[in-house]
């Protein structure tokens, strides 16, 4: 009996052991890969802006938007979007910071585009959330008709609306966009 315990106890040690030396040289062969990723910048990746609610709301998430060419792959996550019509738009300042989005500033669109109409209506199903990609033409992550150093609002209903200090409005959710990181583990 006492040698079967003995057995087993070995077995597991070096079960044990064989695992946590797998899983240290896993961690050294995924950073060694990391490293290595061919064509990858910080560029590559895009901006991020996480969301936080604005004007009561509980919604939060994130909006990517990642260059792609003449224009952006713009990437929604959101959850607790109330159901309906939903409009996103672009600003000048990254600043959240206004219980209304007002800090935010005025919209902002990529030179030659409309504010009000570069980004189309979305609609919110009844579950609350938002996932959904989109394409937008002329807008880009980095350089003039880039995101970065700018914020995003999100509004309830169809309209864009002009805020004012210490004046409710549509604003639901509001971003400051930083860039993007790869995935790490």
């Amino acid at each position: 009996m006492l040698a079967r315990k003995f057995n087993w106890l070995v077995a597991w040690s070096i079960v044990a052991s064989c695992a946590a030396f797998a899983g240290c040289s896993t961690i050294r062969g995924l950073t060694a890969a990391k490293e290595a990723e061919p064509g990858s910048t910080a560029a590559s990746y895009g901006e991020v802006a996480p969301l936080r609610a604005v004007g009561g709301s509980a919604v939060f998430g994130k909006i990517r938007i990642i260059d792609r060419g003449d224009g952006a792959s713009m990437l929604l996550s959101l959850m607790n979007v109330p159901p309906g019509d939903f409009r996103i738009a672009f600003h000048e300042s990254p600043n959240c910071s206004s219980p209304n989005a007002f800090s935010a500033g005025p919209a902002w669109a990529p030179a030659g585009k409309s504010p009000l109409e570069l980004i189309p209506v979305q609609r919110a199903n009844s579950e609350d959330r938002v996932e959904s990609s989109l394409r937008v033409a002329g807008l880009h992550a980095l350089g003039a008709n880039g995101v970065a150093g700018r914020s995003v609002v999100v509004y309830a209903g169809p309209k864009v609306t002009e805020a004012r200090p210490g004046v409710p409005n549509e604003a639901i959710a509001c971003g400051v966009f930083e860039p993007a990181k790869p995935l790490e583990f």
